[in-house]
């Protein structure tokens, strides 16, 4: 089911330890369907692999902020930074082109004044959107496996 023309009220807040496993779920359920055009199997079975909820929730001790984004107290998407690095930012599949990543951007960048992001092969016309150009490809290595990303940059306000 589609949520595009929904006009649901979202709800951007910092990420609590209660959502971490909601959070572990919108960011495997994204690699295995909305990336799976970009990445192989194995890539993606390295991404997916030693990952853990409570992870999330680590990272965010450690300095990494994350945001959630809820409709009807049900998260449908996250994103966190460090520093004015943008490092993820996934939304439900069931809930994508509904407004949702461009709400979760506009929250973290309005507390970071973000510059740059790795993006995913899937996500360059996104980024592209908040004035962010191609800069060089990359990856990123797991479990001994290349994982492309895109690097991004755009000018500081």
């Amino acid at each position: 089911m589609s949520h595009e023309n929904s006009s649901h009220h979202v709800v951007i807040r910092s990420m609590a330890e209660a959502d971490v496993s909601d959070v572990h779920n919108i960011h495997t359920n994204c690699l295995q369907t909305s990336l799976a055009n970009h990445y192989t199997r194995q890539q993606l079975q390295a991404w997916l692999t030693g990952r853990t909820p409570q992870g999330y929730w680590r990272s965010q001790q450690a300095g990494s902020p994350y945001l959630v984004a809820t409709i009807n107290n049900t998260i449908v998407g996250y994103a966190n930074w460090t520093d004015d690095e943008l490092m993820s930012l996934f939304v439900r599949p069931d809930f994508q082109k509904a407004r949702i990543g461009t709400k979760l951007f506009e929250a973290c960048d309005e507390q970071a004044e973000l510059s740059h992001v790795k993006a995913t092969l899937g996500a360059v016309d996104f980024y592209s959107r908040f004035g962010f150009k191609v800069e060089r490809e990359g990856y990123d290595v797991k479990r001994d496996v290349r994982i492309p990303h895109i690097f991004m940059r755009r000018p500081k306000p």
